[in-house]
């Protein structure tokens, strides 16, 4: 009976251990074809699943579309007009600065005329000849009249911003004079003798410099050395 008894339990463990390993292989088994389909139309259902929305939010938003498409559109059209405009200015500045010194130009045509004039006479003068006395006195004339057309022109420049700056008897200004030269003699130093070009000023910017001599004190001799006498 003994014997009978163990020999039924260890079947029933063999069993036991039978259906566990049938449970772990199918556990393991991979999908058969038809499972994976179900498995995978299952995993992509929700993706191709329609989202509902209230009707007041859809127009809300076709609202909200509508006016994003409008701001577009005027962002265009003001890309548009700022480039037109920046190349209009160009346009302004570059006829601007090439036309900018037409009313100066215009101003001085009148000097060229005058110059003209000035060297016709004398060169009918010359060519009629006479005496001595005509000549000078047409040299007088043409003298007269070129100090006029100066005067002419150094007014319509100082119009427009142009002024000659002082320079003999004044003192020397680095910022605004030029030394070419010294001149030694009693006086106060540094003070300009002499211009040998005028400088000039554009309203209140150095246009050009004038090129001056200043004055220096003299050198005095060198002192002559004596040799003092022998004492005897």
């Amino acid at each position: 009976m003994m014997s009978e008894h163990k020999n039924h339990e260890h079947k029933n463990k063999k069993a036991d251990n039978a259906e566990r390993m049938k449970e772990d292989a199918r556990i393991k088994m991979p999908l058969s074809g038809q499972e994976d389909k179900d498995a995978g139309s299952k995993a992509t259902a929700p993706h191709d699943a329609k989202i509902e929305i209230p009707l007041q939010e859809y127009e809300d938003l076709k609202k909200r579309v509508a006016e994003l498409e409008c701001l577009r559109e005027k962002f265009l059209h003001a890309a548009a007009d700022f480039e037109n405009a920046k190349k209009r200015n160009a346009r302004d500045k570059e006829e601007f600065l090439k036309f900018s010194q037409e009313r100066i130009l215009k101003e001085i045509l009148p000097v060229l005329d005058n110059f003209e004039r000035a060297l016709d006479h004398v060169t009918a003068a010359a060519a009629t000849g006479g005496p001595e006395e005509a000549m000078q006195q047409n040299f007088k004339t043409l003298v007269s009249g070129v100090q006029r057309v100066q005067k002419q022109l150094t007014d319509i420049l100082k119009i427009h911003g142009l002024t000659r700056l002082g320079t003999v008897g004044q003192p020397y200004d680095p910022h605004r004079h030029e030394v070419v030269g010294h001149v030694a003699e009693e006086g106060p130093e540094d003070r300009i003798v002499d211009e040998l070009e005028p400088g000039y000023m554009f309203h209140d910017r150095l246009l050009r410099a004038a090129k001056v001599r200043i004055r220096v004190p003299p050198q005095a001799p060198p002192s002559e050395n004596k040799v003092p006498d022998a004492i005897i």
